[in-house]
């Protein structure tokens, strides 16, 4: 299955709208909200209830001048055994900012996922990207059972590169302690464009967090926990701080 979603953010009387919607089964978007700052928030909704063998999802995301669009999930994307692969292009115009939160990636056993993140932004332009990996389903005893997960990310200011990640996990108890130490889920949220350092909450016993500056502009955030609603409510947060920031320039 080859679904798409195209969506299309702009400014209308000084308020961000949604201009343009188009997508195919099985995905679709909620009613658009507005918070009393302008900003636009989206739900997207998986219709087939996960990834299966051979699906290929997409995304594409425009944000016009100005125009502020925040994006999440409904839920964790539970990923079948079989190859799949999730794809999401987003391009953000001057000064505009946009954000993508979604809930965690849930791999089967004998799965195979490729996610995929691509950014581009134009002069004075913000985004937050961010995703969260849960080892599989734990109650059915699928515990890191899934065979492989690749996830990338490629983001750039016009031609300049801002950040590259190309990140592969195969279940190796030899190699997790090294990849994860004693945690099972994991985290990654970029803050790409202008701004200030990200407020990350101290770290306790159930939760690992850290921030990188990039050395061409933004900052990354790796957080590690044993709960994936430990790292949504941690994203949640980031998210929450970052927009208020982003709507008090």
């Amino acid at each position: 299955m080859n679904g798409s979603l195209f969506l299309r953010a702009g400014l209308l009387d000084g308020q961000t709208v949604l201009l343009e919607s188009c997508g195919t089964y099985p995905l679709q978007v909620a009613r658009p909200q507005r918070d009393m700052a302008g900003s636009l928030s989206l739900v997207v909704l998986l219709l087939s209830g996960g990834l299966l063998d051979g699906d290929c999802i997409s995304m594409d995301i425009v944000v016009e001048r100005g125009a502020r669009l925040a994006v999440r999930t409904q839920a964790a994307t539970q990923v079948h055994a079989g190859r799949s692969t999730q794809r999401l292009q987003v391009t953000v115009a001057e000064d505009g900012c946009f954000s993508y939160v979604p809930h965690a990636v849930v791999p089967h056993a004998r799965a195979v996922y490729h996610g995929q993140n691509g950014v581009v932004l134009a002069e004075g332009a913000r985004a937050l990207i961010a995703d969260v990996l849960s080892p599989g389903r734990v109650q059915f005893g699928e515990c890191f059972a899934y065979q492989e997960v690749r996830l990338d990310l490629d983001a750039r200011a016009g031609s300049r590169p801002l950040a590259r990640e190309r990140a592969v996990l195969r279940p190796d108890i030899a190699l997790r302690g090294a990849q994860l130490g004693a945690f099972s889920h994991v985290a990654g949220a970029y803050m790409l464009g202008p701004g200030e350092a990200p407020h990350v909450a101290a770290g306790g016993p159930d939760v690992r967090i850290g921030a990188s500056e990039l050395a061409r502009g933004g900052w990354f955030v790796r957080a590690l926990a044993d709960r994936a609603t430990t790292l949504d409510q941690l994203l949640a947060g980031l998210s929450a701080n970052w927009w208020a920031v982003v709507q008090s320039d």
